[in-house]
């Protein structure tokens, strides 16, 4: 799996160095070439110097293909094929400049730069660069052997830099190769642990505000005219805990909460926070998700009661209206939410029942006919005075006002 994920990555870097290094090649042969064409022009005209504009316009032709085939043909960056092939033409011509330039005058200067550039460029396996190679010193012995007439020692001499050309690419291949495995493994760590980081980041805060942080640093705070405040606490759970040794207690809570994550992530809701035993989440404008969290939150409590021989109960409140959220500090950075709706929310709670939801009136009005609700009444709120308070039973299985819903214990 490696192996096809490294040669992915490789193909699509390769592919991007070539785009790049024959960009440069574009824009700087057309100069070079009017700097040497024209006193060669002059010296021995068209006709002495035809192959080296023939191979000057193939050279930006080719450049040119390769550039316009990754503007216009995205698909193929990522294709060994399209690769494979430009490698091929690109040592077609310097095999092409070292056949005419090198094996009839012996100088083979430029076909070893642009053998050993290429090399360094495009990281392709070896066994597709040596049949290349291969070929590329074959052509270059025919020049040569014309040359030096079929004496076969003066041949062997003339083609002396050429092999020591194809055994220092065949060392850079390798040396390339090697280089961009280790970057590559190098980039899928530094890759894991940015997607670790980002996971820890994600966990702490809302994918919106995490994806602020990471692009800005900072967190502008968000004014909610509709927000839905849950707060649920397990009744009793200081006297459970006493009980039982620390790490203990925290697999419990552990246990429990985890619960509560899952539906939470199932709903796509907001958790805030806990803070003991208290459990804290938010939705903007979603108060009919928000009821049938609390309701599977009071389940998830009973099953695990029923697991385990406990008999711990939440005791839940929910209440909806405008409030601020926003990030706190630099160092251990909270994401929090104030106003009156959030203390409105924990005061429902606290004035609750064990095993029971209570919920504001705002909340009825917005959960509609989904869920059947029993007025408890005025209830005396801590800081807020009298409010009109409900019960939230559970789904709703009869129309509204069918028959009298009486008040849980």
């Amino acid at each position: 799996m490696e192996d096809a994920a490294f040669r992915q990555w490789l193909t699509q870097r390769s592919w991007a160095m070539s785009v790049r290094y024959c960009k440069v090649v574009a824009v700087l042969l057309p100069p070079a070439a009017l700097t040497t064409d024209v006193p060669l022009l002059h010296e021995h005209g068209v006709g002495g110097v035809g192959w080296l504009l023939a191979w000057q316009v193939a050279a930006e032709l080719v450049c040119l293909a390769l550039i316009a085939a990754d503007r216009w043909l995205p698909a193929l960056r990522g294709r060994e094929g399209p690769l494979y092939t430009f490698c091929g033409v690109f040592i077609g011509l310097c095999t092409w400049i070292g056949m005419v330039d090198g094996g009839m005058r012996g100088d083979f200067s430029i076909y070893a730069a642009g053998m050993t550039f290429g090399a360094a460029v495009a990281g392709t396996p070896r066994r597709v660069r040596q049949p290349m190679y291969a070929a590329s010193l074959f052509a270059l012995a025919l020049p040569v052997w014309h040359r030096e007439a079929g004496d076969a020692v003066r041949v062997a001499a003339g083609l002396v830099n050429p092999f020591c050309v194809v055994v220092l690419c065949l060392w850079l291949d390798r040396f390339t190769y090697s280089r961009d495995r280790a970057l590559y493994r190098e980039t899928q760590r530094a890759e894991a642990e940015r997607e670790r980081a980002d996971g820890v980041l994600y966990n702490v805060l809302p994918r919106a505000v995490a994806d602020e942080i990471k692009q800005s640093g900072r967190v502008q705070a968000r004014k909610f005219d509709n927000l839905g405040v849950l707060f649920a606490d397990i009744a009793g759970f200081t006297q459970f805990s006493s009980r039982l040794p620390p790490d203990a207690l925290v697999l419990v809570l552990d246990e429990i909460f985890s619960s509560f994550d899952a539906l939470v992530q199932q709903h796509r809701l907001e958790k805030i926070k806990t803070i003991g035993d208290a459990y804290m989440v938010v939705a903007p404008g979603r108060i009919d998700a928000l009821c049938r969290l609390a309701l599977e939150m009071r389940a998830a409590l009973e099953h695990y009661n029923h697991a385990n021989g406990t008999g711990m109960a939440l005791r839940i409140g929910i209440h909806a209206g405008p409030a601020v959220a926003g990030v706190l500090g630099v160092q251990r950075f909270l994401y929090d939410v104030w106003g009156d709706t959030v203390n409105i929310a924990s005061r429902l709670e606290s004035a609750g029942r064990a095993g029971s939801i209570q919920v504001s009136e705002t909340v009825v009005r917005q959960a509609g006919e989904a869920f059947d609700f029993h007025a408890r009444g005025l209830v005396e709120l801590q800081g807020r005075g009298r409010l009109l308070t409900y019960w939230l039973l559970g789904a709703a299985r009869v129309p509204r006002g069918a028959s009298p819903l009486a008040e849980p214990a």
